[in-house]
């Protein structure tokens, strides 16, 4: 359950109590965008302040109040609900407005990432059908690019305003729109399409419902996080990703907290941020930390860090010289974290109270059940076995306009993942890999992140992520191939890599040692920080030398 916020008359720091999500689901009518808005201000959180950035912040009554103009201004324009409204913002308020304005009128908003290039915009726009794009002016180019292949959209607005007469502005809607009443949408009503990062292949709609949402209030938000009104939320994950909606938009604001929207995501950037605006929660995808505690070890004097008291990783394994770097580094220990935009939600992580375990990414939160399955026959498999991951629960896999992908990914109600886990006995789960990132060579299967997860535990090692590649020799169709970014001081040359494949053969399996190791001054990554595996594997097909690569056929 939420925090219950009391009330005392007249002191805006505190609140009545706010309904129980499961209670307000299972009514008649339940809209997402006005429980948390219009409820956070029947609740007296009105002037307190949800959204902060480092030129300014918004109050719940101020988010409120531009949400139901938007919402006004988009039913003016004919917007119906269930009709599709593609936003394409950098993370900033603005994109918080029309996202829960869309989902106010029972419309469903379509978030894209700032970088999303023409072909990206006309992909999502035309796969949604959506009537209508929202656009910050300085990000207009690439959709003009895209325009003359959308194949539904009827309205175009910018903000601010565009010259660009096809644009309508923003600002002149917002001031002349009546604010529109919520649209009496039931729980099941759909609220946000999601696609994914497209990292392991083409970007998949998930579509979501109210309860959807609000069901990760209940579950990893009370259970992991455990959000109080003073919190102060921020990270890098982006806004149009599942874990940057849920993080910043919908656990926070529920509880009466803020979260500090920020364009630029570098770790400097970040230490700041969390000295500038007091934060207490953060966020970010695994690999990212080991870059952040560098940078604060190398002039710990210029960060105030000491308001954090919960950090929390995930979208990749946390390979364990991080978590006890950063630990070391920060005194606060690193929270795994399992997630995917087909569940919306954090489903495997551990509770607020629960000490970390090395190598486990935690346990199920309330309101899922996690099973491991043979991934031939799909039986469930005892404690211990490795197999794929089954989730069923509060939410589950929906795909948009998928029917074969969504036969494939639903069994009994189980969603089923392509992630290779084991369960002990006590529920835990620990994370081996992808069925899909699974590099088999002269018959042996190899998980990459067992690979990953001894190179890691090398003091010259500072990233490293492992594809497959093929053998230079022909003696197999397919080697591990490391690529290695390296910590300062230690010069990339074919003697350290020799040292790092007879470093692997020491501590792990020697079958599994990377047979070809390539240098890299930073690992490629995706949109939401993670390492951007498929730019890997692409270039390990198309390069047969580099510098800094050493290869040995042992």
């Amino acid at each position: 359950m939420v925090p219950d916020l009391t009330t005392t008359p007249g002191d805006p720091t505190v609140a009545r109590p706010r309904p129980v999500i499961a209670d307000l689901v299972r009514s008649a009518t339940f809209n997402i965008a006005a429980e948390i808005l219009d409820g956070a201000v029947a609740a007296g959180l009105g002037d307190r302040i949800a959204l902060r950035t480092d030129t300014g912040s918004t109050t719940y009554a101020e988010l409120a109040d531009s949400v139901a103009r938007a919402a006004g201004a988009l039913a003016e324009l004919g917007v119906a609900p269930h009709d599709r409204v593609l936003l394409r913002f950098d993370d900033v308020p603005a994109l918080a407005v029309w996202l829960f304005a869309v989902q106010r009128i029972g419309a469903v908003p379509v978030p894209v990432y700032a970088l999303a290039r023409a072909g990206d915009l006309v992909y999502r726009a035309n796969d949604a059908e959506v009537v209508a794009v929202v656009t910050a002016a300085d990000l207009i180019d690439e959709v003009d690019r895209a325009r003359p292949r959308f194949t539904s959209v009827r309205h175009l607005i910018a903000e601010p305003a565009a010259p660009d007469a096809a644009y309508l502005d923003a600002a002149e809607l917002l001031a002349t729109a009546t604010p529109a009443a919520a649209a009496p949408t039931s729980p099941d009503d759909p609220a946000i399409l999601l696609y994914t990062s497209g990292s392991t292949g083409e970007p998949k709609g998930c579509l979501h419902s109210h309860s959807d949402i609000a069901a990760g209030i209940d579950s990893w938000g009370a259970e992991g996080l455990r959000p109080e009104p003073e919190d102060v939320f921020a990270g890098p994950p982006p806004l149009p990703f599942a874990l940057g909606y849920v993080y910043f938009l919908i656990v926070p604001l529920w509880a009466g907290a803020s979260s500090v929207l920020s364009t630029e995501k570098s770790h400097d950037a970040m230490l700041r941020t969390i000295e500038r605006h007091g934060v207490t929660v953060f966020t970010a995808a695994s690999s990212y930390f080991g870059g952040l505690g560098e940078r604060y070890r190398q002039c710990p004097e210029a960060y105030d860090v000491a308001s954090l008291r919960k950090v929390v990783c995930g979208g990749e394994p946390l390979q364990e010289w991080i978590a006890v770097s950063f630990e070391e580094t920060f005194g606060l220990p690193l929270i795994q974290y399992l997630g995917t935009t087909e569940l919306l939600h954090v489903v495997i992580t551990y509770g607020a109270d629960e000490a970390r375990r090395s190598g486990i990414i935690g346990r199920a939160m309330p309101g899922y059940d996690v099973s491991v399955r043979d991934p031939e026959s799909l039986a469930a498999l005892p404690p211990g076995r490795p197999g794929l991951l089954a989730i069923r629960g509060v939410t589950g896999t929906r795909y948009w306009r998928r029917p074969e992908m969504q036969a494939a990914a639903v069994h009994d109600g189980w969603s089923v993942f392509k992630d290779l886990v084991q369960i002990d006995d006590d529920g835990y789960i620990a994370y081996v890999g992808r069925t899909d990132d699974m590099i088999v060579s002269s018959g042996f299967n190899i998980p990459p992140a067992y690979v990953e997860g001894i190179l890691a535990t090398h003091p010259s090692v500072r990233q490293v992520a492992c594809v497959g590649a093929p053998d230079p020799t022909g003696r197999r169709s397919t080697v591990v191939k490391a690529y290695i970014s390296l910590r300062d001081g230690s010069p990339p040359s074919p003697e350290l890599a020799t040292e790092l494949q007879d470093y692997f053969k020491s501590n792990g399996q020697p079958h599994m040692y990377p047979r070809i190791v390539e240098f890299l001054p930073q690992l490629p990554q995706t949109l939401t920080g993670k390492i951007s595996r498929s730019d890997l594997t692409a270039r390990s097909s198309s390069t047969s030398s580099s510098t800094g690569k050493a290869e040995s056929n042992g």
